[in-house]
């Protein structure tokens, strides 16, 4: 496969919303509308379809126990490692070492690489993430954020998160093999990958003022990331066979923090800090990405 035809579609469409923010052809309630159409209607869609066609079995049940013991190991290191980015910033890094990024990043990225058919490598993968984020991470960062953290809040987060919903029913319904092969299912992957990379590039940003402190945060996820993947990779080794499962190992761990982070900093610079940490993270996520592109491409 042409290494080019991969990663040239990927650097156009972030490209295009990068200059669709920089020159205004996109307005911010435009793309809003956009988002919420690609990642509220359209990958749910693509979930409950890539999930309902998967195969359950021990290794599923094995990948969602590692995943799970590696988000939770991530997210104490988070806590541990505050002192290397200092102020009060660093109260975050928490949320910015732990959790991927699997809507918004993950799943275009590994379709582009890989097709639609077989996303649900990726989404097997992505499976502890969706219980981890909604559960233990919504709860820690709304204490981090308020002090406290209402259980009435953190459920009606999770009762409003469409995705959620398409990984419930993908679940389900693989499980029970109830859910029929639907044919040109293509049809709603292909435009959900181009219309989510254009929003991520239109909010690439990178504001100066906690660059030092972004910096730090991203280089500590990038080599604790790194570091638990040689744990992962070892334990899955023996169980991974296909070449698109391996793609979607090394992949997803290079994937960014989630990037719901800012919507929960409540201080101005602390939304700043994380948005510009995950901003700089997306870029070493594109880099990882054409990486493997050209490695397995």
């Amino acid at each position: 496969m042409n290494v080019l035809a991969i990663v040239l579609p990927v650097f156009c469409m972030l490209g295009l919303g990068m200059a669709a923010n920089r020159f205004g052809w996109i307005s911010r309630a435009g793309m809003d509308g956009i988002k919420l159409v690609a990642t509220n209607i359209m990958l749910p869609v693509v979930l409950v379809d890539a999930l309902g066609m998967a195969e359950y079995n021990k290794v599923t049940l094995l990948l969602l126990a590692v995943m799970l013991v590696q988000l939770f190991i991530a997210t104490g290191a988070g806590y541990l490692l505050r002192p290397l980015v200092g102020g009060s910033q660093s109260r975050y890094l928490p949320f910015l070492t732990a959790t991927f990024e699997g809507g918004m990043m993950a799943y275009p990225l590994y379709m582009a690489l890989c097709g639609s058919e077989m996303l649900s490598n990726i989404a097997a993968l992505d499976m502890a993430n969706c219980i981890f984020t909604f559960t233990v991470y919504l709860a820690l960062i709304t204490a981090t954020g308020k002090g406290k953290s209402g259980g009435g809040q953190l459920l009606s987060t999770v009762l409003r998160a469409p995705a959620m919903y398409g990984v419930v029913l993908g679940i389900l319904l693989g499980v029970t093999g109830i859910l029929p092969k639907i044919a040109g299912s293509r049809v709603i992957t292909t435009p959900v990958s181009a219309l989510i990379l254009l929003c991520v590039g239109y909010d690439l940003k990178l504001d100066h003022r906690v660059l030092s402190s972004a910096g730090k945060s991203a280089a500590i996820r990038l080599v604790l990331q790194g570091v638990l993947l040689v744990g992962v990779w070892f334990v899955l080794r023996n169980f991974v066979a296909e070449q698109e499962m391996k793609i979607a190992v090394f992949l997803y761990a290079f994937m960014p923090p989630c990037f719901m982070s800012p919507l929960y900093a409540v201080r101005e610079k602390d939304k700043v800090y994380t948005s510009t940490t995950i901003s700089l993270y997306t870029i070493l996520s594109i880099i990882a990405f054409t990486i493997l592109s050209v490695i397995f491409g």
